[in-house]
């Protein structure tokens, strides 16, 4: 029979790179709240970019 004991864990380096991501998210999404101030705009909502507008879903229902 195998023995696992001596295996590591990979629970750890999960916990610590999705708390990683969520902590640089907030600091980027701080950033532009500070950036969007200082210009005198908002970035609650996002910008709407010049191109193609956004399609409102898919006319043919979703894509299963």
């Amino acid at each position: 029979m195998y023995d696992n004991s001596q295996q590591r864990s990979a629970v750890l380096p999960l916990v610590l790179s999705t708390v990683g991501s969520v902590l640089i998210g907030m600091v980027v999404r701080r950033l532009r709240q500070d950036r969007a101030a200082a210009r005198g705009g908002t970035a609650d909502r996002p910008v709407q970019r010049a191109g193609r507008p956004r399609a409102a879903g898919n006319p043919r229902g979703p894509v299963l």
